[in-house]
């Protein structure tokens, strides 16, 4: 019994040989920040596809009542055989009054339905600055600067620089109306939404991998 109970001692005096594979360290990773940009990324998935066409006609027929007021624009051709009191009574007149009157009525609506529609999507989704910018801001600002090019067009070259009421009305409401899309443009782009973009940046650079 002596030599079996030595050599069992002479065993456990053996050192263990080491573990052939290292044992890797337990990583513990931090959640990744769910910031207000990234909800409003994701969420461009979430808003119906009825509103993006919506968006997409709203601007669109805002643009086709900047079309049609120069159809309802009147000019004035001068006539040699009459007097110049006449003559400047005959322009005013004129410029006072409206050609193709149920022109103005189709663009009035269309302006107004499609900058009507504009200010309710705004409002439904006003939490989302990256569509509403790329949806409603700058679309509205090409079609209004679009239709403010194609008015002055329109007025020096068929009118003869005449500028009638009509001309003096659609020069004032496209002026105004891109005047406010590239001021709400400026706006949520270049503060709002760089705020958010900021804050975002921020969250991602504290985050940390713990080992």
């Amino acid at each position: 019994m002596k030599p079996a109970a030595s050599s069992a001692a002479s065993r456990s005096n053996i050192p263990m040989a080491a573990s052939s594979s290292p044992v890797r360290p337990h990583l513990v990773i931090q959640s990744q920040s769910y910031t207000r940009y990234m909800e409003m990324l994701l969420d461009l998935d979430k808003i119906p596809r009825l509103h993006n066409i919506c968006a997409s006609f709203f601007t669109w027929l805002l643009l086709a009542g900047y079309v049609v007021f120069p159809a309802t624009f009147t000019t004035v051709n001068k006539d040699n055989k009459i007097t110049q009191a006449a003559q400047t009574e005959l322009e005013r007149q004129i410029l006072n009054g409206v050609r193709n009157a149920p022109l103005l009525y189709v663009a009035a609506v269309c302006c107004i339905v499609g900058s009507s529609g504009m200010i309710w999507l705004w409002f439904k989704w006003r939490s989302n600055y990256v569509w509403m910018i790329n949806r409603i801001f700058l679309p509205g600002l090409l079609n209004s600067v679009a239709g403010l090019i194609s008015t002055l067009v329109n007025i020096y070259s068929a009118q003869n620089g005449d500028f009638s009421i009509t001309a003096k009305v659609t020069v004032i409401a496209t002026g105004v109306c891109a005047a406010i899309t590239a001021l709400l443009f400026l706006l949520y782009n270049n503060w709002a939404l760089s705020r958010v973009k900021e804050t975002h940046q921020k969250a991602m650079d504290g985050e940390l991998i713990k080992v």
